[in-house]
């Protein structure tokens, strides 16, 4: 948003900002790209940038069994050739496209049902094809949300592509987005107890994601965390600023040289601050975590 785009969010943390996040979602603004093309808020962005986009619109008929047989390869080159065109002249290699991000919720319109995996991984490696084609030094990200909706019956661990036909890495960088909303901790021992949690056999803690990265070879990312500062908020809400210290500790201990990362090791972190209730800046609804976050020292 605007606070960092602007240089607040830099100056009231007192820190540099080494790399942002955006949003481009659904099929109408995977295309338009209004971001980074001219007139947008990140448009004069140079810095590394994770840029996540939608992919398809259920609601619309769209289905993973289509987009892996190529129905939608247009739309997904479209989108590649508007993000080339607005990023140029910078270094596409700044750049994390995070394709069809949090498909593990039943509230998204790119949502990945149980016995759709293989269809989804078959997609991702179409799009990551046409990447290569047009924007091959641009990184392919997968990104789940940390827990699984009830009912979608999907598995995680299923929906990695490996490698295309030509022998390339489909993806460069394996992600969650992650909230001290479901579960909620509130103090060191379920901090740690949720990091190896598991959720109906699929992973739920950050531990357990960062594992997945490491087995498939890439380096790790929490893309998307907040606490939840809203107490009306499903009554799950708190200002816990022990939450932003044991996250500010473990992804200290898991970092990664930024130049030679090594599988499971963090590459980057994106704190959320929109939407009122996850902000810090400005801090009404945590007050407390604020002044906790503002007190460490993020940058590595």
């Amino acid at each position: 948003d605007a606070v960092g785009v602007n240089g607040s969010w830099e100056r009231w943390r007192g820190e540099t900002v080494s790399m942002a996040g955006v949003w481009d979602n659904g099929n109408a603004q995977m295309v338009e790209m209004h971001s980074i093309c001219p007139g947008g808020l990140w448009s004069r962005w140079n810095k590394p940038l994770d840029l996540a986009i939608g992919a398809i619109e259920a609601r619309r008929g769209e289905t993973w069994a289509k987009a892996a047989r190529g129905a939608y390869d247009a739309r997904w080159r479209a989108n590649l050739e508007r993000i080339k065109t607005c990023w140029a002249p910078r270094d596409a290699a700044l750049l994390y496209i995070r394709f069809a991000h949090e498909m593990n919720l039943k509230d998204v319109p790119w949502q990945v049902h149980g016995g759709e995996e293989a269809d989804f991984a078959a997609a991702l490696t179409r799009y990551s094809t046409l990447r290569y084609q047009i924007l091959p030094r641009a990184n392919l990200v997968l990104c789940a949300s940390d827990g699984t909706s009830a009912g979608l019956g999907i598995d995680l661990r299923k929906l990695w592509p490996g490698r295309d036909a030509a022998g390339r890495q489909v993806v460069q960088v394996y992600a969650v987005d992650s909230y001290n909303s479901w579960v909620v901790t509130h103090d060191a021992a379920e901090f740690d107890a949720k990091l190896t949690a598991d959720q109906n056999g699929q992973p739920l803690g950050l531990e357990k994601h960062r594992l997945l990265a490491q087995q498939w070879g890439v380096p790790f990312a929490v893309a998307e965390w907040a606490g939840n500062g809203n107490p009306r908020d499903e009554g799950k809400g708190a200002d816990l600023p022990i939450y932003y210290q044991l996250m500010n500790e473990w992804f200290r201990a898991n970092a990664a040289d930024p130049w030679h990362p090594k599988p499971g090791q963090l590459l980057y972190e994106l704190y959320f601050n929109e939407q009122d209730r996850f902000t810090l800046l400005p801090t009404r609804f945590q007050p407390r975590s604020a002044q906790q976050y503002r007190s460490l020292t993020w940058g590595r």
